[in-house]
């Protein structure tokens, strides 16, 4: 199962924290897993690309990534961080609760 924790202060995000591996399919061949990889790490390009906003993005050794954002918010960065949710969601929704699960944490 992948795990996705949201960092929220208020309604400003802080980062997000993903690990663990979907079991959908193989690795390699496991299509929840791209799609999960695909919309965290466009979602740090598009807030490194599109916004002023400062992020650190780190991928660990054993897969855990990390996206923070080093300081508050702005508008786009928090549209861009509810588009990603809703991907996620959207995966959820679609392959089942058993491969994505989807925390949040108040900081």
């Amino acid at each position: 199962m992948i795990k996705v924790l949201i960092i929220k202060s208020g309604n400003e995000y802080r980062g997000l924290q993903a690990s663990g591996h979907a079991g959908f399919a193989e690795y390699g061949n496991d299509i929840v897993c791209a799609a999960v990889s695909m919309l965290i790490i466009n979602t740090a390009n598009s807030i490194e690309q599109f916004t002023d906003d400062f992020i650190l993005a780190d991928t660990h050794e054993d897969g855990t990534t990390e996206l923070l954002i080093r300081e508050n918010c702005s508008d786009k960065t928090i549209l861009l961080m509810d588009s990603l949710l809703l991907g996620l969601n959207e995966i959820r929704k679609q392959y089942g609760k058993k491969y994505l699960r989807i925390d949040y944490k108040e900081v």
